[in-house]
């Protein structure tokens, strides 16, 4: 069962970029690949002033996880460093390294060596869309 203790979140410093609230009223296009087609559990950078949005390569560090369903403009509580609950863009096994998949869903898959390692897999996920439990990797470089 997938776990977030002890996380450090950002006390909601941050606003959604988009909207993260859920999935698209029918016939409006594609729903996101969080919680309930949310952004929930989904890797986030900061893309403005106090605005993130969700990671769409592997190649660049993250600011966290997103902790809520924010919709833009919103609120967004990002878990930045601890123990969180993340969505898997693949299989991963326990102990993983991991990054972020490069379709831009902001779901993370076993780390590959171009990319940056965001976290690791502290249990197994068992496919596209599972939420799993990661710890994150604190990188200064996702702030830059």
């Amino acid at each position: 069962m997938a776990t977030e203790s002890p996380l450090i979140v950002d006390g909601s410093q941050t606003t959604a970029n988009t909207d993260m609230s859920g999935p698209a009223p029918f016939g409006t296009g594609a729903t996101l690949a969080g919680q309930g087609g949310s952004g929930q559990f989904l890797a986030v950078n900061i893309v403005g002033s106090r605005l993130v949005d969700i990671v769409a390569t592997g190649e660049v560090a993250v600011y966290g996880i997103v902790q809520n369903k924010p919709r833009a403009g919103q609120a967004a509580a990002v878990g930045i460093m601890g123990v969180t609950k993340a969505c898997a863009g693949a299989a991963v096994s326990s102990g993983a390294a991991l990054q972020v998949m490069d379709d831009g869903s902001g779901r993370l898959i076993t780390h590959a060596s171009t990319a940056v390692q965001v976290a690791v897999a502290l249990e197994a996920a068992a496919g596209s869309t599972s939420i799993f439990t990661v710890a994150l990797i604190p990188n200064a470089s996702a702030l830059t």
